[in-house]
């Protein structure tokens, strides 16, 4: 008890010089003010989303909450873009100038429900969704940060151009697919993100290209025991794929991700399936790596739909790029991350972290983060790619992007768990909320007073291109999942 007293003594003497080590210019820190006056709009906004966990492409409340916060601070709005109901776009204007967007998310996961700020499992409905990922946080800090900036630009007669983009189903890597394809983030010069995280940090890796694809067969039904000869099993067809799937990993690259779940394996075993189906994540670090990978495992479909005299169809649900870089924008976050500081938390915070703790695994012994990671640019051979996929990955293929994340969950917590979704309900996530939304505020201003943040990541997007151009990975003619 003694030590962790002196923890938190120590942290609450070192939070106020971190800020006193760089000093905001005078229009950045009225941003800022203004920014902490207005704060509990958009936290009821983010409680409110948090409230009502809703999964992708289903999101009619979170989607509409989020749009009539914007709306309600003088926003246009433009519903069902790109052919997805909850997908939208908040446009502010003020004359020509720079063009800037922001992206949002507002989905949950399945079987998630967790009361707030709980650091036990206390489900609100049982098998619920909620919200294990943040994005009750995430689209309304980047909302949040579009109204601060838009203040600014008419309290001081800045022009130029902010937009909002609702992308549903982050989690399923549908809405900025389809948004993409449609061409929907071309009118804006930049992009700036964020991500709910436990490490305040411009997130400054990429991600792995990854293919969401499922394989239905066809056969014909028989009796098992009398009549088998006449069946033609479809369930033979998915094991059949998956054993030559599985015979393909050792020769594909180290980095490659391929996995898999039958959805449909039949009815009973003394009935020869009629129709059976897998569905397969297919990654790997760069697309131009993954797609040809993709194609063997569809040759591999076609050939056990062959050898068992079934009939295959695919359905192709999404495809993302991995994200590119941008070293200029990630240093423009860099910048103001510095300068905002890390959150700063109470001591109701620290006993809620190290109770949330005890759920852990590992648990880390100073269990919020208060510090501001360093930034290290290296050149695109030497990038990092994670273990994840976004599909943030097409936006930084259609326009210069930049992403950062802050400290909205216990270190080392489980994410896509209830761990996170307490967290992300409680006040720990609300003050990370707070500061990422002062950073890409931040961030905006610089972008709309200084256009030559624009030029330098102009430059660097053709640059890390390398003379590649975006091509959409799911043909024209596929309408959404939740359209089909």
């Amino acid at each position: 008890m003694k030590k962790t007293l002196i923890l938190l003594l120590l942290v609450a003497v070192a939070l106020p010089l971190y800020a006193a080590g760089k000093k905001a210019p005078k229009q950045k820190a009225a941003l800022w003010d203004w920014m902490n006056s207005a704060s509990d709009s958009a936290l009821a906004c983010a409680h409110g989303i948090w409230e009502h966990p809703e999964l992708g492409e289903h999101e009619t409340y979170s989607s509409r909450r989020l749009a009539d916060y914007l709306e309600s601070n003088g926003f246009t709005l433009e519903y069902g873009v790109a052919d997805v109901p909850t997908a939208w776009v908040a446009t502010f204007e003020n004359g020509a100038g720079p063009s800037v967007g922001y992206l949002a998310e507002f989905d949950a996961l399945p079987g998630l429900s967790q009361k707030a700020g709980s650091p036990v499992r206390e489900p609100l409905v049982t098998g619920g969704p909620g919200h294990g990922c943040g994005h009750n946080l995430l689209g309304t800090a980047s909302a949040f940060a579009a109204v601060g900036v838009k203040n600014s630009m008419q309290e001081r007669g800045i022009h130029g151009t902010l937009r909002v983009y609702g992308c549903p189903a982050e989690e399923t890597l549908v809405g900025k697919i389809y948004m993409a394809r449609a061409g929907i983030f071309n009118a804006s010069q930049v992009m700036l993100a964020w991500h709910p995280g436990s490490g305040n940090e411009v997130n400054y890796s990429s991600s792995l290209a990854m293919t969401s694809i499922k394989f239905k067969f066809h056969g014909r039904t028989a009796h098992g025991a009398g009549d088998p000869h006449h069946g033609r099993s479809a369930l033979d067809a998915v094991e059949l794929m998956d054993t030559g799937v599985n015979f393909m990993r050792e020769h594909v690259m180290d980095k490659a991700r391929i996995h898999y779940v039958i959805t449909n394996g039949g009815g009973a075993p003394n009935v020869v399936p009629d129709v059976a189906e897998v569905w397969y994540f297919v990654r790997a670090p760069k697309t131009e790596d993954q797609r040809p990978i993709l194609e063997w495992v569809r040759q591999i479909a076609a050939a056990a739909a062959q050898m068992t005299q079934t009939r295959m169809e695919e359905n192709l649900l999404s495809s993302c790029y991995e994200v590119l870089l941008n070293d200029p924008l990630a240093q423009l976050l860099q910048n103001n991350l510095e300068l905002v500081g890390p959150p700063r938390f109470d001591s109701a915070d620290w006993e809620f972290a190290r109770e949330l703790s005890k759920s852990f695994d590992k648990p880390d012994s100073i269990p919020l983060d208060t510090t501001v990671g360093k930034l290290e640019l290296v050149p695109q051979d030497k990038w990092v790619f994670g273990s994840g996929s976004t599909d943030d990955g097409d936006v930084s293929w259609c326009v210069p992007y930049g992403c950062l994340s802050t400290a909205c969950a216990v270190k080392k917590a489980p994410w896509h768990a209830w761990q996170t979704v307490s967290a992300v309900g409680s006040p720990v996530g609300d003050k990370g909320m707070v500061v990422a939304a002062k950073v890409l505020a931040g961030g905006g201003l610089d972008l709309m007073t200084d256009p030559a943040w624009i030029d330098k990541a102009k430059a660097d997007f053709v640059k890390q291109l390398r003379g590649r151009t975006y091509k959409c990975g799911v043909p024209d003619s596929l309408a959404p999942p939740a359209q089909r």
